[in-house]
């Protein structure tokens, strides 16, 4: 491996899979992923939270492994992306006086009254992460008060939240893979933002919506920075569930949602909506507007639910100048952007699928659905360490490598015919002296001669 490059492992815990993505930061510039692994999530995680901690420590272990066998290498560390339910923002602000009419605010102040903002005790709940928003010095309002003259200064933060479970079940997972540590914890929402959003887009101000599986995010960017988070504990697999009460299997109602027929608030003729469009083996015939009325009814509460979450936020939608941005597996579904627009009020609505942020070379799996490994790509982009060593770095230095090494037997493999010539070769090799021992005799009588004569 070139000193330039790093091959780089990130794994996402989502809402319904696992995925993992092995890529190489390349001395170019360029992202290579070399390797992905997805599997199901649904046994042991139910919206984010993990609840069966034996079943995901086989799961990662399996993906892990996987990882090793396509690419070649040893792991010994991983990048971790994690959402789940509950997880909000909250405004927290500390204020710091000095004794000095003018006093010079030093980066250690800043530290100080950072440390103090991290420290905050919320019941029950622990911080995951910290974004400082601005500091008030005298009537000024700065990004950065370092230099700047004052006698008190005010830092203003938003806290990432969530229930102290939510992060120690996903450590206490890590800890229990043997040989493999976790380099950093990053929380999915901001991860994929910075993959889809610009910083012209955070800047003007923008509302970014991704409709996962179990949970739907609402994240809102002004001035650069996140001003709003919010993890909805409502998803598009509970519009296939909805589907699923027309007597149709998880993965049809699936299929259903998202092909042409599944076109919430669709405008059709009368005609249209009594077109049959499934007729399932037990007889039972769907029509078309009967799927509509079903997505049209919890897509409309999932979305009614964002529009509350911007609403609390207090940053009203004209100052959103960008607009809102959809992802996300539920932003699949067809006409999702003007029924968007209905519901929440926001009239400029981009549904967005691709990275915008780094140079990916992507194999064909991902090319063809990019959205569901954008936070392990975001992960990727921004690592900072290697991951991996050769696989072979364990081997014995000193075999020499045109000696066969036969494979260790147990006992159970072992033949009959293996255990008398095990004991053979072990009669005989009390009877032959080692290597050794005949050189010391041979060298022992060669000095008795020597000394005789």
């Amino acid at each position: 491996m070139a000193a330039e490059e790093m091959n780089i492992i990130a794994i996402e815990l989502g809402s319904s899979k696992v995925i993992g993505v092995a890529g190489t930061k390349r001395s170019d510039g360029k992202i290579e992923v070399t390797a992905h692994v997805q599997q199901d999530a649904s046994k042991f995680i139910r919206k984010g939270i993990i609840y069966n901690a034996d079943l995901a420590v086989s799961c990662v272990k399996n993906i892990i492994e996987k990882l090793e066998e396509k690419i070649q290498k040893k792991i010994f560390q991983v990048y971790v992306s994690y959402s789940g339910q509950g997880i909000h923002s909250v405004h927290n602000e500390v204020i710091r006086s000095f004794e000095e009419e003018e006093h010079k605010i030093l980066k250690e102040d800043i530290d100080s009254i950072y440390d103090e903002n991290t420290n905050y005790s919320y019941e029950g709940q622990c911080i995951l992460d910290t974004i400082p928003q601005e500091f008030s010095v005298g009537t000024q309002k700065l990004s950065d008060a370092v230099g700047v003259m004052g006698n008190r200064i005010e830092g203003r933060y938003l806290n990432i939240i969530a229930k102290s479970k939510l992060l120690n079940y996903i450590e206490n997972c890590f800890k229990n893979i043997g040989g493999v540590r976790v380099v950093e914890y990053k929380l999915t929402p901001l991860v994929v933002a910075d993959q889809l959003l610009n910083e012209a887009q955070k800047n003007s101000g923008c509302v970014l919506v991704d409709i996962g599986a179990d949970t739907t995010t609402v994240s809102i960017y002004k001035s650069k920075l996140l001003r709003f988070l919010s993890v909805i504990p409502l998803g598009s697999d509970n519009i296939t569930k909805d589907i699923m009460s027309l007597q149709l299997e998880h993965k049809e109602a699936e299929e259903l949602k998202v092909s042409k027929f599944g076109e919430p608030y669709a405008s059709f003729t009368e005609d249209e909506g009594e077109a049959i469009i499934r007729t399932t083996p037990d007889g039972i015939v769907i029509k078309r507007k009967e799927l509509s009325s079903i997505i049209d009814a919890r897509l409309t509460e999932i979305l009614i639910n964002v529009k509350q979450q911007i609403n609390e936020s207090k940053y009203v939608r004209e100052s959103l100048v960008a607009g809102a941005f959809l992802t996300g597996g539920g932003a699949n579904m067809p006409n999702i952007s003007n029924v968007f627009k209905e519901v929440v009020g926001i009239d400029k609505v981009t549904v967005r699928k691709n990275s915008q942020s780094a140079d990916y070379i992507l194999p064909q799996g991902i090319k063809n659905s990019e959205t569901r490994f954008l936070a392990a790509l975001g992960l990727i982009a921004n690592a900072n360490q290697n991951c991996t060593t050769d696989s072979d770095l364990n081997r014995n230095m000193f075999v020499e490598e045109e000696t066969p090494v036969e494979p260790l037997q147990t006992v159970e493999e072992q033949t009959a015919d293996d255990k008398e010539q095990t004991q053979a070769e072990k009669d005989e090799k009390t009877k032959k002296p080692s290597v050794l021992k005949s050189f010391i005799n041979k060298f022992a009588t060669i000095s008795k001669r020597i000394t005789e004569e």
